[in-house]
């Protein structure tokens, strides 16, 4: 017995006897039977119908797959409806856990570990991720999975292929993890006290991005005490397990150049000043991009001021980062998508490429609502609701603000919530979730991960062949349709105060964004614009792009647009003036049209004609003379307008 096991069947209550008061009958065998309608253990049945064995390959098991090549591999679905299940004899060696060849306690650990499996109701686990394992502890003549480091258990695992060989270390690790757990008590503390935090452990719930933290990269004993007394205090406040994450991150960055810079650093009276603004030198010519930089040093600053303030450092006086030491945020614009790409990632036809319902349904709510992936993915089964005149509206959780908000909806994404609601009831009766995780949930207790949503989102648009305007592929992600809507909502005029409400940013520089890209936008097509209009009377309307008056035109056509918008043209008035012509915009001098609008001048032309007979013939010759001043606006509007179309385009 090696030194580590006896140390461990030394202690008070070893390992071995907290798991067997833990352990059920059912998991207190040499062998293992898992009852076939076990999702975790035994996994998905056979297709076949009546055939109660586990399905291993094409939804078939082991013995139905057999048949079905050896058949030559017919048709599935013919082969699944006309076949027979198979004579049961007893359960095969790939369907049962065989633990007979381990020592004792060994056998009790890793029936312990199949038995949380089991409860979790997660990921299912089969036996030829578990044999090698096995196989590899009965060689070591193991008693416990702690007597070894986990790398040298991994490195005794016989070469195999990729696939294979990530569910055995997979298992491994899981298995390890099970034990600790027990063998610290399920002790939290002890949790605190390692150098790599596990967030199911200290039971915090993790929805998006990594369970550990790692803070192995400071490599002095004194800063990395403090960095973990500091992460723990921020997570007892309620910072999230990400935003640790990225704080252990920016200290290991300082961690690792201070380990370079002072390499005999006793304690933190190294920090100087000085010291620092060496760091900031360091970051500006090898560090990341300014905005991770940024980051970085936020993070650095506030464990610097925490750690004085609360004695974990003992730090000199001018230990310190200043407001004016941290680099500028670019202002980057945001990055919607263009139009002709949504265009295509909104057909139906595109959508149906998406053969999973529930992803679905999920990319077409997370379209139409801009919501954050995360938050898409944890919305609750009963997020809809109705106004007080029917219409729908959405209830979620922002998680950036911590709050609840309550939003109307599309038509579309509203029965988008519904369909999904109608497959949750049908896969997951159970689920408190609208959009539960699709694979290894057989209860629906999980929400969709947010990387299965990145990777098949990556995945769909390579099947649709998405492309962008000059026909180069292109790719998107889940949080481009929320700055896309906002960019829409700004350009069809919506205030950005309501902008910021329904998209549940926490301030306005985000919407600000929207409005400065909608306004450059705006500014290349109203020039555009100037370049081809005319008047009530036919003529060409001037516009020099450096005219002193220049800008306050744009300002006055930025308004008026907003303002008086017409169904075949624009109002050149500026907004503060009353209108004198409110039912006579062909007659007003202030009316301006472009190119665009011929179609709908046209159509009002013959409606005219029309109106004119009419008047005639009932013997209302005013009417008929005041018809006829619109029409010779209208006339003469048509001629201009057709002569600059010729003029743009010479094979009109």
């Amino acid at each position: 017995m090696s030194p580590a096991a006896e140390a461990f069947s030394d202690r008070p209550e070893p390992v071995a006897v907290r798991i067997a008061g833990l352990l059920r009958s059912e998991f207190n065998a040499p062998v293992i039977c898992p009852d076939p309608t076990d999702a975790v253990l035994a996994g998905k049945p056979c297709a076949i119908s009546g055939c109660d064995r586990p399905s291993r390959c094409r939804g078939l098991c082991a013995g139905h797959h057999k048949r079905w090549c050896s058949q030559g591999k017919p048709d599935l679905a013919a082969f699944v409806t006309d076949a027979a299940p198979m004579r049961t004899v007893g359960a095969r060696a790939d369907e049962v856990f065989d633990l007979s060849g381990l020592t004792e306690n060994c056998r009790l650990e890793v029936a312990f570990v199949l038995q949380c499996r089991h409860d979790e109701r997660a990921r299912g686990i089969k036996p030829a991720a578990v044999r090698p394992v096995v196989s590899v502890l009965t060689g070591a003549n193991a008693v416990s999975l702690l007597e070894r480091p986990i790398g040298e258990w991994i490195a005794l695992v016989p070469p195999t292929n990729k696939t294979t060989a990530a569910g055995v270390v997979g298992f491994l690790r899981y298995a390890r993890r099970q034990i600790e757990t027990i063998a610290d008590g399920g002790d939290v503390e002890a949790e605190y006290r390692r150098d790599v935090w596990d967030a199911r452990r200290l039971g915090i719930a993790v929805t998006v991005g990594h369970y550990r933290v790692s803070f192995e990269r400071i490599p002095q004993v004194w800063l990395r005490s403090a960095v973990k007394t500091w992460a723990r205090a921020r997570l007892v406040g309620g910072m999230s397990f990400g935003i640790i994450r990225r704080d252990v991150t920016a200290l290991g960055w300082f961690g690792s150049w201070l380990a370079h810079a002072c390499p005999q650093a006793p304690d933190a009276s190294v920090i100087t000043r000085t010291t620092i603004e060496a760091y900031l030198a360091h970051l500006a010519a090898h560090g990341p991009v300014p905005n991770t930089r940024l980051g970085y040093l936020t993070s650095l600053r506030g464990f610097l001021e925490m750690a004085r303030r609360r004695d974990w450092l003992t730090l000199p006086a001018d230990a310190a980062i200043y407001s004016d030491d941290l680099p500028r945020r670019p202002a980057g614009l945001p990055r919607w998508i263009p139009e002709e790409v949504m265009a295509q990632l909104e057909s139906e036809a595109a959508l149906a490429a998406l053969a999973d319902p529930t992803t679905r349904h999920l990319v077409t709510v997370i379209m139409e609502t801009g919501l954050r992936a995360g938050d898409a993915c944890r919305l609750r089964v009963d997020c809809l609701l109705a106004d007080s005149v029917g219409w729908p509206c959405l209830r979620f959780i922002n998680t950036k603000v911590a709050a609840e908000q309550l939003v109307p909806i599309t038509a579309r994404a509203a029965d988008a919530i519904r369909a999904q609601q109608a497959e949750v009831a049908r896969r997951w009766p159970a689920s408190p979730y609208l959009f539960p995780a699709a694979s290894a949930n057989p209860d629906g207790v999980r929400p969709f991960n947010y990387n299965a949503l990145r990777q098949r989102l990556r995945r769909w648009q390579a099947d649709i062949d998405l492309r962008d305007a000059t026909g180069r592929p292109v790719r998107v992600s889940a949080h481009q349709f929320r700055h896309t809507l906002g960019t829409r909502l700004i350009n069809r005029g919506l205030p950005q105060h309501f902008v910021q409400r329904l998209l549940g940013h926490t301030s306005p520089q985000m919407v600000a964004t929207y409005a400065r890209l909608h306004d450059s936008t705006v500014r290349e097509a109203f020039e555009a614009y100037c370049a081809t209009r005319v008047d009530i009377n036919g003529r060409h309307l001037p516009y020099e792009l450096d005219a002193p008056t220049s800008e306050a035109e744009w300002i006055k056509h930025h308004l008026s647009r907003i303002e008086a918008s017409l169904p075949n043209g624009f109002c050149g008035r500026p907004p503060q003036q009353d209108c004198p012509h409110p039912n006579a915009c062909l007659t007003c001098p202030d009316f301006q049209t472009t190119v665009e609008f011929l179609p709908t001048h046209h159509r009002q032309a013959d409606e005219t004609r029309r109106l004119i007979d009419a008047a005639e013939t009932d013997g209302r010759q005013r009417l008929a003379d005041n018809h006829r001043v619109v029409l010779g606006h209208l006339e003469r509007i048509i001629n201009s307008l057709e002569s600059l179309a010729t003029d743009d385009d010479p094979q009109c």
